[in-house]
């Protein structure tokens, strides 16, 4: 497997871990907390950080059931960031729209996840 391929899946599986992160420990808390949205922030750079990577090895976009799943998880993912992060600065409290909305995108970015996981491991075996 290339260099470039494995650096990326590093980059997203740190994504799904800091995600998940600031995700599910936004659903226990009732206020936000800073390292939150600092994991979030990770979280979001990481994954785009391995889309990127990924794109520059391929060369061109390739719209796949994966790459499209994925490509709509990284905007929605950046919406939602900023959606908390406006919630976070203008100190509001946190609507159970912003969890809902949030699960929605994590489950979303889960299926791109999974989807390379399987596809890379059909490459591999």
């Amino acid at each position: 497997m290339p260099i470039e391929i494995i650096i990326a899946t590093v980059f997203f599986t740190l994504a799904l871990i800091l995600y998940s992160t600031a995700i599910w420990s936004g659903r226990q808390a009732p206020q936000l907390k800073l390292w939150q949205i600092i994991v979030f922030f990770l979280g979001v750079s990481s994954d785009a950080l391995g889309v990127w990577i990924t794109i520059r090895f391929i060369g061109a976009i390739v719209l796949t059931p994966h790459a499209i799943f994925g490509f709509a998880a990284l905007i929605l993912m950046s919406l939602h960031f900023l959606w908390v992060l406006f919630i976070f600065i203008n100190k509001q409290q946190q609507a159970i729209a912003t969890h809902r909305f949030g699960f929605f995108v994590w489950s979303v970015w889960l299926l791109s996840y999974l989807s390379g996981f399987v596809t890379g491991l059909q490459k591999v075996l």
